[in-house]
């Protein structure tokens, strides 16, 4: 009855947003937001700054945010900030050519004629089951994704599991996801000075980076890692002193325990990009954040504690086991992986993988999607998609 409830009052918003349709729509205003206003990150990010910088003065690039006042000196002056679900945020929603985001919304904004609203989506793959519904929650499912013209994909998988499955979604569907540019085209060194600037940390030293996914239990933050352990594989390995970074899901709403001086928390670091660009190794265990680092080629590995509650929580599209990365269940394996790390043999596995995923990255995607709102915006509609 609940849903149904929500699926009726949202079905009533969208048509009363109407309203605004009395405006016209504005041919180079564009509208961005990411996780629904709590970020500038992610591909819309990407997306806004290369319009700006090969672009300059020819859109009128407006950002949504929960609370814009935080965010004034995070982002270029000469973007438009408006309050996440404001009027004026309708407002400019519903005048924009272009709306572009990263996930799903609430679906009350139904998209007009003459509008073209891009999902970049916040995943380049597809490795964990997005949620199985019927019934109205399968009706909300796919109110929250109604409106796309574009979906962007970074793999074979993940158009058919999540893009085609899941959201429902049977349009066009662009190759690539700008955020992964960054890590393809190795665009490091500003962001290594600022990331060690922020985390205070030395510049002789190596990061791993921690990045456990959120579990169903939204107060849980142990997944049973030790630190010590971690830091002393690595440099018994790799050589060198290492600094472990902890990066919690945004999901999470208690902050990590940090028991040493050389565990630095990364939770509230604006972009994760930036901290996969910079990172030397990677320890994860479900979040997606492995596709995108493994283009690094550096050593990635999954630490899974806990993998058959979290597959009965949440399941997965792809077992574990075929992603390609070293698994650990218990934390003394995971330093027994780290040890005996192979360069060579990770290297392949990736390349398989990759090849297995149906990858689409190219290191173009930023370029290819910018030309396409450059002529959505001109009222052109040349692009190829798949």
């Amino acid at each position: 009855m609940v849903n149904w409830i929500k699926y009726i009052l949202l079905l009533f918003l969208s048509k009363a947003l109407n309203i605004f349709n009395i405006f016209p729509i504005k041919n180079n205003r564009l509208m961005f937001y990411s996780y629904n206003g709590k970020q500038y990150s992610c591909n819309p990010r990407q997306i806004s700054e290369y319009l700006e910088l090969n672009f300059p003065g020819q859109f009128e690039i407006i950002w949504a945010f929960k609370k814009p006042k935080n965010m004034i000196d995070k982002i270029p002056d000469c973007y438009r900030v408006v309050r996440f679900r404001s009027i004026l945020y309708y407002y400019y929603a519903k005048t924009s050519r272009v709306i572009v985001q990263n996930v799903q919304g609430y679906g009350e904004l139904q998209r007009r004629n003459g509008q073209d609203v891009i999902q970049t989506w916040h995943a380049s793959n597809g490795y964990k089951q997005q949620g199985k519904c019927d019934g109205v929650e399968r009706k909300l499912e796919l109110l929250y994704h109604r409106d796309y013209t574009y979906v962007l994909s970074g793999s074979k998988s993940m158009m058919e599991r999540r893009v085609r499955g899941t959201m429902g979604f049977s349009g066009k569907v662009l190759p690539g996801t700008p955020r992964m540019d960054l890590i393809i085209n190795k665009h490091q060194t500003d962001y290594k000075k600022r990331v060690y600037s922020f985390l205070e940390i030395e510049s002789d030293k190596k990061i791993v980076l921690y990045a456990p996914t959120w579990r169903k239990d939204r107060n849980d933050n142990d997944y049973g890692m030790d630190y010590s352990l971690v830091k002393l594989a690595f440099e018994k390995r790799f050589g060198g002193e290492w600094v472990v970074v902890v990066r919690l899901h945004p999901n999470v709403y208690l902050p990590p325990n940090i028991p040493e001086p050389y565990v630095k928390d990364a939770t509230k670091y604006p972009d994760m990009q930036e901290l996969l660009c910079v990172a030397d190794a990677l320890i994860s265990d479900y979040s997606s954040c492995v596709w995108d680092f493994s283009f690094t080629y550096k050593p990635c590995f999954l630490f899974c504690k806990d993998m058959e509650k979290y597959g009965r929580d949440r399941d997965f599209d792809i077992p574990v086991r075929e992603w390609r990365f070293p698994v650990a269940v218990d934390i003394y394996s995971l330093g027994e992986l780290i040890k005996s790390f192979d360069e060579s043999k990770y290297k392949s596995d990736i390349e398989l993988h990759h090849r297995e995923m149906g990858n689409f990255e190219d290191g173009r995607a930023t370029q290819r999607v910018c030309s396409l709102i450059k002529d959505l915006c001109s009222n052109k509609n040349l692009y190829e998609v798949i």
